[in-house]
C-alpha cells in the first residue's frame, strides 16, 4: 500500500515538473523574437524544450516497462544533445551581450545628441537675443543719453534740473544693466579669449560687491577647448557662483581648474551653509539635474559633497581635447 502511494506521489511530482519545464520552454521560445532571433537564445530555448521532453520520457517507464531499455538509450542521447545545445548557447551568448551593449551605446549616443542639440539651440537663442539687445536697444539708449547730455543745463533749474539729472542717471544704469545682461546671455570674452578670461571677468563682477573673497587658480591659461566644452563649463561655474552669492551665505570661495593628460578637473569650494544633494535641492535658474545633463553631454562627471561643519565642494572631471591657445587676453 505504501509502495503504491509512493509511486503515485513520484508520478505526480514528475508530471508537475514536466508542466513547469514545458511552460519555461514555451516562454523561452516566445522571447526569441524579442532577442532578434539571436542564435544563442534559440539554442537555449531548444534545450529547455528537450529538457521537458526528457521529463516526459521519465514518465513512460511507469506505464510501459517493456520499453525501458529503448527509453534509456533515447534519454542518454537527449542528455548529450541538451548539453551540446547549452554549450553552444553559452558560447554564442557573447553575441547577445555585444548586441545589448551596442543598443545601450546607441541609446546613450542618441541621448547625448539630443542634449547637445538642445544646448546648441539654447546658446544660439542666447546669442541672438544678446545681439538684438546690443545692436537694437543699446544704440537707442546711447542716443537718448547724447540727447539728454546736449541739453543746456544752465537754463534748467529747480525741479526740472533734478528730473533731468535723474533721467541721466537712469539712462546710465540702463546701459550698464544692458551690457551686463547681454554679456550674461552670450559673453563675448568666452568666445574671443577662452574659459579662463571669461571666468576672471565674471569673478571681477562678483568681487565688486565686496561680500565674498574669491581665490581662482588654473594651469590652462589661454588654452582653448571645443566651443561646447567651454560654454557648458562656463554656465556651470557661473551657476555655482550665483548659488553661493544668493543662497550659501559664504565669505570665501575657491576655484581650481587643472588640465592634465587630456583631462580637465574643476574643484569649487565655498564655506557657506551647504546643502544635501540627496534632498533634490534645485539651484537657482538651472538646478543640479541640468548640471548633470550638461556634463553628461560632454561625457563628464559632476559630484556635490557637503563639507562639515560648513561648506560645499563640487568636483567636475571630463576628458577634453585642446584647440589652439588664444592670442591675448580680455
Amino acid at each position: 500500500m505504501q509502495g503504491a502511494l509512493l509511486l503515485n506521489l513520484m508520478k505526480a511530482a514528475l508530471i508537475i515538473s514536466i508542466v513547469f519545464q514545458l511552460i519555461a520552454a514555451f516562454i523561452a521560445l516566445g522571447l526569441t523574437k524579442q532577442t532578434k532571433f539571436n542564435i544563442s537564445w534559440i539554442f537555449i530555448s531548444i534545450a529547455f524544450l528537450l529538457i521537458a521532453l526528457r521529463g516526459i520520457l521519465d514518465l513512460v517507464p511507469f506505464y510501459y516497462k517493456e520499453v525501458q531499455a529503448e527509453i534509456y538509450l533515447i534519454y542518454r542521447l537527449l542528455e548529450i544533445l541538451i548539453a551540446a545545445l547549452l554549450l553552444a548557447g553559452v558560447l554564442f551568448i557573447k553575441q547577445l551581450f555585444k548586441s545589448l551593449k551596442r543598443i545601450d551605446d546607441f541609446r546613450r549616443e542618441s541621448e547625448n545628441r539630443v542634449l547637445q542639440a538642445i544646448m546648441q539651440t539654447e546658446e544660439k537663442e542666447r546669442r541672438q537675443l544678446a545681439k538684438d539687445l546690443h545692436d537694437g536697444i543699446g544704440p537707442l539708449l546711447s542716443n537718448i543719453k547724447m540727447s539728454v547730455s546736449a541739453l543746456d543745463k544752465s537754463q534748467i533749474t529747480g525741479f526740472n534740473r533734478t528730473v533731468i539729472d535723474n533721467i541721466s542717471s537712469l539712462i546710465n544704469e540702463s546701459i550698464t544693466s544692458l551690457k551686463y545682461t547681454s554679456n550674461n546671455l552670450s559673453p563675448h570674452i568666452l568666445e574671443s579669449f577662452g574659459l579662463t578670461s571669461a571666468i576672471n571677468s565674471f569673478i571681477e563682477n562678483i568681487t565688486r560687491l565686496g561680500k565674498i573673497e574669491i581665490t581662482f587658480s588654473s594651469n590652462i591659461e589661454n588654452t582653448r577647448f571645443e566651443s561646447q566644452v567651454e560654454t557648458n563649463l562656463y554656465r556651470i561655474i557661473c551657476e555655482l557662483f550665483q548659488n553661493t552669492v544668493k543662497h550659501a551665505s559664504a565669505t570665501n570661495v575657491s576655484l581650481l581648474i587643472h588640465s592634465h593628460e587630456n583631462r580637465l578637473i574643476i574643484q569649487y569650494f565655498d564655506d557657506g551653509i551647504g546643502f544635501n544633494p540627496d534632498d533634490g535641492f534645485q539651484m537657482s535658474g538651472m538646478g543640479i539635474s541640468n548640471m548633470h545633463s550638461r556634463l553628461k553631454a560632454l561625457n563628464g562627471d559632476i559630484e556635490f559633497k557637503r563639507i562639515r561643519p560648513n561648506g560645499m565642494m563640487t568636483s567636475i572631471v571630463l576628458k577634453t581635447k585642446t584647440k589652439t591657445a588664444s592670442h591675448g587676453k580680455a
